[in-house]
């Protein structure tokens, strides 16, 4: 096993696959082993380790038992490996001469480089103790803590620290003077009264040519020692500061090692045997190397993905800034067959809606980065979307430019003048610039460097495509954190204890949050500052709150609530884009399509899909691929409360009613091919903005239902709740056609009661009568015939009284089709023979002819059940020959099956199996009815065929 403790605790098999721990207690267990070195830690002191001072009266049993679930899990990962979990004597130990642990191998490297030091060879022990100090991957056993933990972690992050003082000691030997700057900056503000990174610095300082730095870098640690300490600063110090008055910038002397490290800050800016380049063209020598950077979150979590691409953005930009400074290429170019490569993007535009983070991951990204970037970090915020009007990017210019230690009254006054200085007091520097909260391309530009060797990031709730096409910047949009990096951030700010405790709750806050960084800090700060209450109630709280916004807040800090920031966006968007995104509110469900999009707006899309652009580029709305877009929970609440402030309850409602409409409509041509030539229920025109859909074929009308169908079941209850009551019943009638052969039998269930409850509201008798039918049908479809005939005599009464001979026609069939199910055959073939006659007594021009195509298969079934196999085969046969012919997959397939059944009885298997194999083809080509394919499959597996469901069909269709 290799086991990590520089960082988060982390075990890893000897293949690289990592082993995960059973909680806390295994955790904590663990840990106490590893600081121990190798060496047998008793029971006893493992119990203080997992409980501290309060320990169960079991909790030498319980060590026990978390050792082998231990030992258990470890063999499991790596069956073959070496003993990991030995007991020893009264207690436990790990042989890690058999297993690998980043803290010896770190105290093994700093030892050997400093006997390479000590032999003359600085380089080989610098990069050494480089490579020591990559090994740290953040704080010692980062989320564990307790009394022992700690104490275990400081002989650590001192041998950290003096090897990272050696480390510096021994680049600045090797004359990396001025790269070393950013790094020490950082190490003196991380460790402010440590005095080897002060006088490190100090030396650094004075030979780049900055003793004025220098001695303000002192001044400064001797007034904090006094202040804090009540001290003077050693003599070593003293002598050194006295060395600097007096002296001009010389090489600082050789080092004397001592000791050890902390996490790497970036890479070397320097190559091993380099020299510093020296005091900084076009700086003043007394200016300090700008360190605008803001700072960075401690609570910052996740964001894996978006932080290594920044990474190699970095990288690869840093790589070619390099290649510039190559020699230049002989006549002629690049070698033949090796074509030039492009230059790498040196600008990252990094964008996302209100609260998502960006400039959090920007800045922490940036610090990870800096000691790359030795000429400093230049940072602005724009305010680009704030309270405050945007910056103008001569403003910002000249902030740059006094930072780069051009006195105020020389920054010119002309915005192109101060942009061409600008450039040139970049042009020889390798310079990280972070421009954050942009509005737009405009105001970035006039803000880039021009020098190879700078790199800029931006952020902004704007996407600042004009960038990427003019500038070839490179486009990084954030999304919602990933649901465990939720759970993470939430569990960093309450506490690892208190999330553990509660992790149902912690999961379900992260989800009522919308996995939206900004208000899972607030909800976590929230939560922090009220220890004694439990996540449980406050996801109650923010559930039951008849405004979850209005919680999501910081009572001190307007500014940083959610609504606040999303105020911000939604004020510089257009009026047309500010309507589109309130009525998107109405919508039922979080995504919808642009042509839905468009029947909320009574729009054509071609006038709609625009405006959603627009929303999709401000990051108020998300494109997910295709068609489709989607509203995010708290976007969704947000532009609900805008909706209900600014768009009138008449207009709301109108949008609504188009937008069922648009759904009736499509439901209905979508019904009219996968079930042609069936009765339809009469619907009035749709207004002049509805466009006919896309799908044309019954497969394309599958295909449209299935993506939209929880959508369609939202529409339904939502007419069901508020109106009008005649989509509420239209609507799940219109889509008989796709329940007839869907898998989601449950839905159908539902939008047949609602159905039901919307026309007796309406005391439509009509409409009824046909949601009784449908309902009847769903009960069938779900194996509840004891419901079924109690539906379909009330909906045949109703269908009566309104003497509608069609509508008691369909529901006669249908009470054929629960006597057949119910094994009552006779009776059956008796329903469908009424049913039958009445469709045929039906005006030529209103005759359903699909009903009687149904009626006439399923007496050949009846026929085949009461063993009248020659009548069967009259009746089969010719009710496939009129399925085909008229274009009816759906009873083709359905006919081919009963045929195959028919053949079966007649002991006829080869016929058998050649129907069954038509009606599998038919559904796999045309149709999608998973289960009746079921049917088919089960009944070749019952003649001996091993046909097995296609792989590449879709995933409902296997269940």
């Amino acid at each position: 096993m290799e086991f990590a403790i520089l960082g988060p605790l982390e075990v890893r098999t000897r293949a690289g696959s990592r082993v995960r721990l059973g909680g806390a207690r295994q955790e904590r267990l663990l840990a106490a082993l590893l600081l121990n070195g190798g060496g047998a830690v008793p029971v006893a002191r493992l119990v203080d380790a997992v409980w501290e001072d309060r320990p169960p009266a079991t909790a030498d049993r319980q060590v026990r038992n978390l050792a082998g679930l231990l030992r258990r899990g470890f063999r499991k990962a790596d069956p073959t490996g070496p003993p990991v979990l030995l007991t020893d004597g009264r207690g436990y130990r790990i042989p890690l001469d058999d297993h690998g642990l980043d803290a010896r191998v770190f105290a093994d490297t700093v030892a050997l480089s400093r006997r390479t030091a000590a032999a003359g060879q600085q380089a080989a022990a610098a990069a050494g103790l480089r490579q020591a100090l990559s090994l740290w991957r953040g704080p010692v056993l980062d989320g564990l803590d307790g009394q022992l933990i700690d104490a275990g972690a400081v002989p650590l992050d001192e041998l950290r620290l003096t090897a990272w003082e050696d480390c510096l000691d021994l680049e600045a030997a090797l004359g990396r003077h001025r790269a070393g700057i950013p790094e020490l900056t950082g190490l003196v503000a991380d460790h402010p009264l440590r005095e080897r990174f002060v006088g490190q610095l100090m030396r650094a300082l004075h030979a780049s040519g900055r003793t004025a730095d220098a001695l303000t870098v002192h001044r400064r640690f001797a007034d904090r020692l006094a202040e804090e300490l009540g001290l003077d600063p050693s003599p070593e110090l003293r002598r050194l500061h006295l060395e600097l008055l007096t002296t001009e910038a010389s090489p600082t002397p050789s080092p004397s090692p001592s000791s050890s490290p902390e996490p790497d800050r970036g890479e070397p800016t320097v190559a091993p045997g380099e020299t510093d380049r020296g005091p900084e063209p076009g700086r003043h020598p007394a200016v300090p190397v700008p360190a605008q950077l803001p700072p960075s979150l401690a609570t910052f979590t996740g964001r894996d993905a978006e932080l290594a691409v920044l990474d190699a953005f970095a990288a690869a930009a840093t790589t070619v800034g390099d290649r510039d400074h190559a020699p230049a290429p002989e006549p002629g170019g690049a070698r033949a067959g090796q074509p030039c490569r492009p230059p790498d993007a040196r600008i990252c535009v990094v964008s996302g809606s209100a609260g998502i983070g960006k400039s959090t991951l920007v800045v922490q990204w940036a610090h990870r980065v800096r000691a790359r970037f030795p000429g400093g970090q230049l940072y602005a915020d724009l305010h680009g979307f704030s309270a405050e009007p945007p910056l103008a990017p001569h403003a910002v210019l000249a902030r740059f430019l006094r930072a780069l230690g051009v006195p105020g009254e020389r920054v010119p006054t002309v915005p192109e003048e101060a942009a061409a200085l600008y450039r040139s007091m970049l042009a020889d520097q390798r310079v990280l610039v972070v421009l954050d909260n942009a509005r737009s391309a405009d105001q970035v530009r006039p803000l880039l460097p021009g020098a190879p060797e700078c790199l800029t990031v931006v952020t902004s709730r704007s996407g600042l495509a004009g960038l990427t096409a003019r500038d070839g910047a490179r486009p990084l949009p954030l999304d919602l954190m990933p649901a465990p990096d939720a759970v993470a951030l939430l569990d960093r700010v309450i506490g690892a204890r208190r999330a553990r405790s509660e992790p149902a709750a912690v999961a379900e806050l992260a989800a009522v949050c919308g996995r939206l960084p900004l208000a899972l800090a607030i909800a976590a700060g929230r939560l922090a500052e009220r220890p004694g209450r439990t996540v449980a109630d406050h996801v109650a709280e923010l559930r039951d709150t008849g405004n979850r916004l209005t919680a999501l807040a910081i009572d001190d800090d307007a500014g940083s609530a959610v609504r606040a920031t999303l105020d911000l966006s939604y004020r510089a968007l257009p009026a047309t884009a500010r309507t589109l995104f309130r009525l998107l509110a109405l919508a039922p469900g979080s995504g919808l399509t642009a042509p839905a999009a468009a029947a909320l707006c009574g729009e054509r899309v071609a006038v709609v899909r625009p405006v959603l652009e627009q929303l999709t580029t401000a990051h108020l709305l998300t494109h997910e691929g295709g068609d489709r877009y989607r509203l995010h929970d708290l976007l969704r609440l947000y532009a609900a409360e805008r909706a209900a402030a600014e768009t009138g309850r008449a207009v709301r409602a109108a949008a609504l009613e188009r937008l069922g409409t648009w759904y009736l409509h499509h439901a209905d041509a979508a019904a009219r091919l996968l079930t042609p030539h069936r009765r339809r229920v009469p619907l009035d025109a749709p207004g002049a903005w509805y466009e006919p859909p896309a799908f044309t074929t019954a497969a394309g009308a599958q295909r449209w239902c299935e993506s939209e169908h929880t959508r369609l079941l939202s529409t339904i209850r939502a007419a069901a709740e508020h109106g009008p009551d005649g989509l509420a019943w239209r609507l799940p009638v219109a889509l008989w056609s796709y329940y007839f052969t869907s898998p989601h039998l449950d839905e159908r269930e539902e939008a047949a009661r609602l159905a039901v409850a919307a026309a007796v509201r309406a005391g439509d008798r009509y409409g009824e009568g046909h949601a009784r039918n449908d309902l009847a049908t769903a009960l069938a479809a779900l194996g509840r015939h004891d419901e079924v005939l109690a539906e379909l005599r009330r909906a045949r009464a109703l269908f009566a009284s309104i003497d509608d001979r069609a509508g008691e026609a369909q529901v006669i069939g249908n009470l054929g089709d629960h006597c057949l199910s119910t094994g009552a055959y006779g009776q059956a073939r008796l329903h469908f023979q009424g049913a039958l006659t009445l469709f045929r007594a039906q005006p030529e021009e209103s005759r359903d002819d699909w009903a009687i195509r149904v009626c006439e298969t399923n007496i050949g079934v009846t026929a085949m059940l009461t063993g009248r196999a020659r009548e069967a085969g009259e009746y089969l046969h010719r009710a496939l020959d009129r399925h085909r012919s008229t274009g009816d997959p759906v009873l083709e397939s359905i006919t081919l099956y009963h045929l195959g059944d028919h053949h079966r009885r007649l002991d006829r298997p080869e016929q058998a199996v050649e129907r069954l194999r038509q009606a599998l083809a038919v559904l796999d080509d045309t149709t999608r009815n998973p289960r009746l394919r079921a049917e088919v499959l089960t009944a070749l597996a019952r003649l001996g065929e091993a046909a097995g469901p296609r792989a590449e069909g879709p995933a409902a269709e296997r269940r």
